[in-house]
């Protein structure tokens, strides 16, 4: 008895290469917007994390809040400062400052923010922002 060669009928023929890879290009270019949505989102949410600890410290500090993001990089002259609360004022992913809203005690994307979604903006159904007033202190994770 003669065994037939096996490998005449093994493998993937080119055509079958070809369909495979684009199934993977589609899937990669499907998948990579919301990808960089979520990676903007948690971005915006550490930065506003950040500042909000910020300006706790620089509270505890001075025994008083920041009139401007500015005073927590720079000496404002004010009693009790203690250096740099940040290395620089972080930027939103979407390009643009964060916001310190001093009536609400908040930290967050501007209203008027010109290419963050709506959504994430103070008064968005999906807002990314922080409280950073001192007797907010629930779920504080900070202690210093």
């Amino acid at each position: 008895m003669l065994r037939k060669n096996i490998s005449e009928n093994s493998g993937m023929t080119r055509l079958q290469l070809l369909i495979l890879v684009i199934i993977v290009i589609v899937i990669g270019v499907l998948s990579f917007p919301p990808w960089l949505e979520y990676r903007r989102v948690s971005t915006a949410d550490v930065d506003v994390e950040t500042i909000a600890v910020a300006i706790k410290k620089y509270f505890r500090h001075t025994g008083g809040y920041p009139t401007s993001l500015g005073a927590l990089l720079t000496d404002p002259g004010v009693e009790g400062w203690r250096g740099n609360y940040l290395e620089s004022l972080p930027e939103t992913p979407w390009g643009g400052s964060y916001v310190l809203l001093q009536d609400r005690y908040k930290i967050g994307i501007a209203k008027d923010h010109p290419r963050a979604p709506e959504k994430y903006r103070v008064g968005g159904i999906a807002e990314i922002s922080r409280v950073y007033h001192a007797d907010a202190r629930l779920g504080e994770k900070y202690w210093w």
